[in-house]
């Protein structure tokens, strides 16, 4: 829950910044002024709405940079080798 408390604190802080109040931001994001605040006070939100408030703030590609990308395994890599070609005939 700690993190979801940073998370709030810092869409917060980015709305003040940009000098938005909590409806313009809910208004431009498309999600209701309860769901907002909910957010920026830490509270569980939907993906959509995180999704659709960090677009209308201008960071819509936070959200893939959250997670590395997925790597193959070691036995996927090496059933994937084994199948690569060696020779041509």
């Amino acid at each position: 829950m700690k993190d979801l408390i940073e998370l709030g604190e810092r869409v917060r802080r980015e709305r003040i910044r940009l000098e938005l109040k909590q409806r313009d931001l809910s208004a431009r994001a498309a999600v209701s002024n309860d769901s907002l605040s909910s957010l920026e006070n830490g509270k569980p939100v939907t993906t959509a709405t995180l999704a659709r408030v960090l677009q209308a703030l201008g960071h819509a590609g936070a959200l893939p940079e959250l997670l590395p990308a997925p790597t193959p395994s070691p036995l996927e890599l090496q059933k994937l080798a084994g199948r690569q070609r060696q020779r041509v005939r």
